[in-house]
């Protein structure tokens, strides 16, 4: 019976374990140039198109964060939140989100901390860190603001909700109307 019990936590271990683990998505080094299969976060208002990257750490104590890289720009500003101070341009150590198929990846509309779709979808993961011993998943958002469109880090952790995005080289948090990246929701 024991052996039975042991064999059922390891097979359900092993399924919640893999449910969300990265099927459609991928991430490609950024040499300057944007990859065939890179995903179209969406376009601007002036028709360019938005890609998601994600900004490589060069140490272990670094934080890995998505970005938004537009179309024919080389570089990504980025900002811890919110204002003007420490805001840096990167066009190094960035890696692209690439799919083969875009059509399996959904943008799911969602309020603060995503509670209406965090049981019955997976989030594409854009990164990590680690702060006061907690480690914080940065996932993918987007949002339109005054028409444009701005992608993002995401926290579904209740001392960071919302989306992190920067607005020029404003760093900006919003909690209500954006989107977040999924794949195999449920409904």
């Amino acid at each position: 019976m024991m052996k039975v019990i042991i064999l059922l936590v390891i097979i359900l271990a092993t399924k919640i374990e893999a449910a969300c683990r990265p099927r459609f998505h991928y991430w490609r080094p950024y040499n300057g140039t944007i990859p065939n299969d890179a995903f179209v976060a969406g376009l601007d208002d002036d028709g360019r198109r938005n890609y998601i990257v994600k900004i490589m750490p060069l140490d272990e104590y670094s934080w890995v964060v998505p970005a938004q890289l537009r179309e024919c720009e080389h570089h990504v500003n980025f900002g811890w939140c919110c204002g003007t101070d420490k805001v840096m341009k990167i066009d190094q150590f960035i890696e692209v989100l690439c799919t083969n198929d875009p059509l399996n990846l959904a943008w799911r509309k969602v309020n603060r901390f995503a509670d209406e779709i965090s049981n019955h979808c997976c989030f594409v993961q854009g990164g990590y860190g680690k702060h006061d011993n907690h480690v914080y998943n940065n996932l993918i958002g987007r949002i339109i603001v005054n028409g444009i469109l701005y992608t993002g880090r995401a926290y579904l952790e209740r001392s960071w909700d919302g989306i992190h995005f920067m607005d020029g080289m404003n760093s900006t948090k919003l909690t209500q109307n954006f989107e977040m990246l999924t794949y195999d929701c449920q409904r």
